[in-house]
């Protein structure tokens, strides 16, 4: 047997062995339950590019009624009022900027600002699902929301679906010390014991056969849904992969004679 063989055969075991493994752990569910039960996240949402904000006032005839989405450089360019920079903030806060920029020119002022576009804040669902990729974050979205629209097909293993949440800052890296050594090897930096990754795992089919949604969490911005495959399909994706490069080959072995058929 050649060493790529064996070493696919030998995943393969590992995998099984893997799948019986797991547990759920009661304690790390309160790290992503609220302590008081909500219909919302309790996350305030900061506005970031390229959201789409609509901006009325009743005194402030130039910016009544305007539509306008958030430039790359996290600023928003109003009539008469100029630019204001917004990334970050909330908006209450941004109805208090265009407020007080609004007084140079008026002595009664008034704004009201609302989120359109909620297009910079997602979470993400990987694995087997049907539909993969990052899905907007509204500050009311369920892990049961997010899998009713990821929709996991029948390679998945519903009563092991993962959720993860990093700590801040979830965005654009951060600099940190790192052993080389270990880095190389796994990909992934040492967990900081000030800064802990919470890892949830959520039995599916318990919460939709019993009604029991207790677990039904509220998404933050940046979580990741994870829909591993079950066992009997992670031994099918490990064969396949297995077999990746053979394909290719009898494939070309075939074209030509799909090819001479169809001229004759």
């Amino acid at each position: 047997m050649c060493p790529r063989r064996r070493c696919a055969v030998a995943w393969t075991f590992i995998l099984l062995a893997g799948a019986s493994g797991g547990c759920y752990d009661a304690r790390e569910v309160n790290n992503f339950l609220l302590k008081h039960r909500t219909p919302v996240s309790g996350a305030e949402y900061r506005v970031l590019p390229p959201d789409v904000l609509l901006v009325t006032s009743q005194r402030v005839a130039e910016i009544n009624n305007l539509q306008t989405q958030i430039r790359p450089d996290g600023r928003i360019n109003l009539p008469l009022l100029g630019e204001l920079c917004v990334a970050g903030s909330t908006p209450a806060e941004i109805e208090t900027a265009i407020r007080e920029a609004a007084q140079q020119y008026y002595d009664e002022v008034d704004a009201n600002v609302q989120v359109l576009g909620y297009n910079s804040q997602r979470f993400f669902v990987f694995g087997q699902v049907a539909r993969p990729g990052p899905y907007p974050w509204t500050g009311h979205d369920t892990l049961l929301d997010a899998l009713a629209q990821a929709q996991p097909t029948f390679l998945a293993w519903p009563e092991r679906i993962s959720v993860v949440r990093a700590p801040p800052p979830q965005e654009g890296g951060v600099k940190a010390e790192i052993n080389p050594e270990d880095y190389a090897h796994s990909g992934i930096r040492p967990e900081d014991p000030d800064r802990p990754r919470h890892q949830l795992r959520i039995n599916m089919m318990a919460m939709v056969e019993t009604g029991d949604l207790s677990n039904n969490i509220m998404l933050l911005p940046n979580d990741v849904i994870y829909v591993r495959p079950n066992p009997l399909a992670a031994v099918g994706l490990a064969i396949q992969s297995l077999l990746f490069p053979i394909r290719p080959a009898a494939e070309t072995i075939v074209t030509p004679n799909v090819i001479r058929d169809d001229l004759e």
